[in-house]
């Protein structure tokens, strides 16, 4: 079991030597550029187990990638379960093609949507939109404001019963009462 383990993960790296790490920034690999590399590789290895192929995928991310990736299995107790389609979601989520401040804050008034889906994915992602939307420095206020227009009303209520200041606290009420 260990040999063929060494065995994949040798040919795994001599098929990906010539590609660039995914460093999240996605100027030299996109995630789907990244995808249709991994895809294409175990296509050619044979290797059709998810969570092999999510463990060998580890290969092409960056450290700070991967420390994130990390975290996000930990959080979600997937450490030793985790697909690779799962691992492509994450970046996906976390990772997105943003490029300006105006592209975020359309994409931040998109998300309004996806609340229902799947709230601590949400989460991340407003975050990471928040962040690419560069509001003003001191103004946390604003952030919470966005926040809480995208609640669903029948939340909102029982949300706010509560004196609730910062996005902290709506996010981690919201998680209680989602």
């Amino acid at each position: 079991m260990a040999e063929q383990a060494g065995r994949e993960l040798s040919s795994f790296a001599q098929a990906i030597c010539n590609h660039l790490q995914f460093d999240g920034h996605m100027e030299m690999l996109s995630i789907d550029g990244m995808e249709e590399i991994l895809k294409g590789t175990f296509r050619s290895l044979q290797l059709t187990d998810e969570v092999r192929q999510a463990q060998l995928a580890q290969v092409m991310l960056n450290h700070n990638v991967l420390q994130s990736w990390a975290a996000y299995c930990h959080s979600e107790w997937i450490e030793d379960m985790a697909t690779l389609p799962q691992m492509i979601s994450f970046l996906k989520a976390t990772y997105d093609t943003v490029s300006t401040a105006y592209q975020a804050l359309d994409e931040l008034v998109a998300l309004k949507f996806k609340i229902d889906e799947d709230l601590p994915m949400f989460n991340q992602k407003f975050d990471y939109l928040v962040a690419r939307a560069d509001f003003p420095v001191g103004q946390p206020s604003i952030t919470l404001n966005h926040y809480c227009r995208m609640i669903p009303v029948d939340i909102k209520k029982e949300l706010f019963a509560t004196d609730i200041t910062t996005v902290w606290q709506v996010k981690n009420r919201a998680l209680v009462l989602w």
